[in-house]
């Protein structure tokens, strides 16, 4: 039925976008009413003050002035309490924002998209209440004019009008709420439509009542929704109180009651008025917050447990560089010392009258004294990984099988060693005698583990690795070394490879046995693991990298025998440069005894000068590591001085630069070197004999 011109109400479309206001007013065309625009909440201020306005849609989120706070000004003016208010958010709307929008005077919620139908239906209805409301007032007013005897029953029926249109306008204002009454003398309770739904329960099929309505709150609840109860009616004060009830689904449901006591004639409660809305999604998000909170947390600690385990691994291994630099500066003084006195106790023993027996035998006292020192220092330069290495390709079944008296003999009768290698096992690229010493070093500590005896168990296999641990990725052969010993407890096995720490007693050990191992393994680009137990043995893998291919090994023929007796070196000027007197004295001592003239020098650039002033030198021996110019600086000069000027490099240290440079395919003389590699490694370099003990082209580390 089409609406007479003079019933249309005037509905206010407030948004700042004109695409939105545009659809509005195409969803609302059919309701046939004056529809009114505004792009701010300026503008539609301005039509309020104009038009009486039925029903306002307001978007939520606009520019200057939110709908939240224009609605809190529209219910500011007398004129515009009654107006009825939607908001259409295109957020997703929880339930804090639709409490701020009721608090804000709002009477219902628009999600967007707008569904037309259901636009349409909310602004009729309050468009109709309103054009309902307006006659209304128009007949009160005639009724008022026409009848005065019935003024009194028009005021009781428009009062009971205005109760049942605050109950329904809660109801309708909110999707999840519900409106309740509760009669205290009585006890009957009066619940409307909202109220009933929120529960999930029919009307006609549920009576309220106090006995009733305990039954669907919770247990832990009961009591507490009693006694708030009870106490607000007592008290007069509002109730505001929050508990689960069980839906008819069977989930239980968050809700909060508040409600306000009407008291009588006399000042005594009569009933207790109020609303309930479900407040579960809000619940269940601040769950979910606090379980993110949690998990944050957790996550926070792991990290945190993280970087503390990596700050203690960088502490480590910081320490352990020092202490290799430490000891490896050490060892390197050590070799110098030990240079100085095996050569000086070498030839004396050559100069002194071969029938004094006692002296020749404190002279061999104290040979092997100096031997066993620099053995230590070996061992020194390994756990520095400063030590001379020779890596080629070694067949890991035929070492271990060619030292296997040998490491028999140093675990005893009561252990039994368990071979596993195949024989199709590929070569690995490494020192062949450090490696042996290495599993005679691992051997001595699985017999010190097993007093009584037991099994020492060798095995390996090929692995192909990532980068993981220091170890670059690609093929490696894994060598296992177990033992069914005592085992290490967790203290133990975390410092196990530590320089100079020793579970055994004073004297039975120095501590540098499994840090040599660790050495070897790290500067010949493998791993070291260990892993134990008490009471369960110990197990160690060596990750070693697999060569290419098997290079055949020649003997080495060279000894100072064989230089004495065999070769034949014509006597040389030598020019010898070592910045450590000790050192240099002795070295030209052994050189003189060979029938060589030395000029000696004691640096790189004193050796300079004497090449400048013309002195005739035929070949070079020069230590590595002086102050101010370096061996290999030096032979650099010497190079361009010289191109085809023999030189030996002579130093303690394996750290020294590789290269395709000519200058640096050098032969080099370890320290502490004896005569008789001092002849071969001459020998060597005048083309008079392929190799030689000690002596270690750079080409082939």
């Amino acid at each position: 039925m089409a609406i007479k011109q003079s019933d249309k109400v005037n509905i206010l479309l407030v948004d700042d976008q004109p695409a939105k206001l545009m659809s509005y007013e195409v969803i609302l065309r059919d309701l046939d009413e004056h529809l009114l625009k505004a792009n701010s909440a300026r503008e539609a201020l301005e039509h309020l003050l104009r038009h009486e306005v039925a029903v306002v849609l307001i978007d939520v989120c606009m520019p200057e002035l939110d709908g939240f706070e224009l609605a809190a000004m529209i219910r500011e003016h007398p004129r515009f309490q009654d107006i009825a208010i939607i908001f259409v958010s295109a957020i997703q709307v929880a339930d804090l924002d639709r409490l701020r929008g009721y608090q804000a005077g709002a009477v219902d919620y628009v999600p967007v998209p707008v569904v037309p139908e259901v636009l349409r239906a909310k602004v009729r209805i309050f468009a109709e209440l309103f054009r309902k409301t307006r006659q209304l007032e128009r007949l009160n007013a005639e009724l008022e004019l026409r009848v005065k005897e019935r003024t009194a029953a028009l005021e009781a029926s428009n009062a009971r009008l205005t109760d049942s249109e605050q109950r329904r306008t809660l109801a309708m204002a909110a999707g999840r709420m519900g409106s309740w009454d509760w009669d205290v003398a009585s006890g009957i309770c009066a619940w409307d439509e909202g109220q009933f739904r929120l529960y999930g329960l029919e009307p006609g099929a549920f009576v309220p009542n106090q006995e009733s309505i305990a039954a669907f709150i919770h247990p832990d609840d009961r009591q507490l929704v009693h006694e708030a109860s009870w106490a607000a009616v007592k008290a007069g004060q509002p109730l505001n109180t929050e508990f689960r009830i069980r839906h008819a689904d069977g989930s239980w449901r968050w809700c909060v009651s508040i409600a306000a006591v009407s008291p009588d004639a006399g000042g005594g409660p009569t009933r207790l008025c109020g609303i309930t809305y479900d407040v579960t999604e809000r619940k269940n998000a601040e769950h979910a917050l606090r379980t993110l909170n949690d998990d944050l947390e957790r996550r926070i600690e792991e990290r945190t447990r993280e970087r503390e385990h990596a700050l203690a691994q960088l502490f480590e291994a910081q320490k352990m560089d020092t202490i290799g630099q430490l000891t490896g500066g050490m060892a390197h003084d050590f070799n110098n010392l030990l240079m100085a006195i095996l050569g000086s106790l070498e030839l004396m023993k050559k100069w002194l009258p071969p029938d004094d027996a006692r002296i020749l035998r404190l002279l061999d006292n104290a040979r092997q004294a100096a031997e066993r020192g620099s053995a230590l220092t070996q061992r020194l330069l390994a756990f520095a990984r400063r030590q001379e290495l020779k890596p080629e390709a070694v067949d890991v079944s035929r070492l271990v099988g060619g030292i296997e008296d040998l490491l028999q003999r140093a675990l005893g009768q009561s252990v039994r060693i368990a071979k596993s290698l195949p024989n199709d096992l590929p070569p690995v690229c490494v020192d062949a005698n450090q490696l042996e010493l290495a599993l005679l070093n691992l051997a001595v500590n699985a017999r010190d583990a097993m007093p009584v005896g037991g099994v020492l168990g060798v095995a390996a296999k090929t692995e192909e690795m990532e980068a993981k641990d220091g170890l670059r990725p690609g093929a490696y052969v894994r060598i296992t070394v177990s033992d069914s010993g005592i085992g290490m407890d967790a203290d133990t096995l975390a410092r196990a490879t530590e320089p100079f720490f020793t579970t055994k007693g004073p004297g039975k050990g120095t501590g540098l046995g499994l840090s040599m191992v660790h050495g070897l393994a790290a500067q010949s680009g493998g791993r070291l693991k260990l892993s134990s137990k008490p009471g369960k043995g110990t197990t160690i893998d060596l990750w070693l990298p697999r060569a290419e291919v098997i290079l055949p090994t020649g003997e080495v023929v060279a000894s100072l025998g064989g230089v004495m007796e065999g070769g034949t070196i014509l006597p040389r000027s030598v020019l010898l440069v070592d910045d450590d007197t000790l050192v240099n004295i002795g070295t030209a001592a052994m050189l003189e005894d060979l029938g060589h003239n030395v000029v000696s020098a004691h640096s790189g650039a004193e050796a300079l000068e004497i090449m400048r002033s013309g002195q005739h030198i035929d070949i070079v021996i020069t230590d590595h590591a002086m102050p101010g110019m370096t061996g290999m600086e030096l032979a650099r000069h010497l190079r361009r001085m010289r191109p085809d000027m023999p030189i030996i490099l002579a130093s303690g240290f394996a750290e020294l630069p590789q290269g395709p440079d000519e200058v640096l395919d050098l032969p080099r003389l370890a320290k502490p070197y004896r005569q008789e590699d001092l002849a071969a490694s001459l020998l060597v370099v005048l083309g008079q004999s392929p190799t030689a003990p000690n002596v270690i082209p750079l080409w082939g580390r």
